[in-house]
């Protein structure tokens, strides 16, 4: 049963950080902003990337090049890293 949580969140995981780079991809190649792909996917993806945006616009000038994807992708593999870590303590 605990296995089969922590392969629950693990897919969680994995599931948003494919939609944080389909929607980077997107991004580049759909610039409306009202097309129903990128609404759903921002949905999934802006509570994420959101404060990582506000505290690279704070403290990190980087000009039109928008960061926050990439930082969020290592992010989110960390703590599925550190996810398995919990599990391999736990069993």
């Amino acid at each position: 049963m605990l296995r089969l949580i922590f392969g629950l969140a693990d897919k969680a995981f994995a599931f948003v950080e494919f939609c944080i780079f389909v929607d980077a991809i997107l991004s580049w190649v759909i610039h409306d902003p009202y097309n129903k792909y990128r609404r759903v996917l921002g949905m999934i993806v802006n509570p994420i990337l959101e404060p990582i945006r506000s505290i690279l616009f704070r403290y990190i000038r980087t000009g039109f090049i928008d960061f926050s994807p990439l930082i969020a992708i290592i992010l989110l593999e960390i703590a599925r890293k550190l996810l398995w870590v919990v599990y391999a303590i736990l069993i």
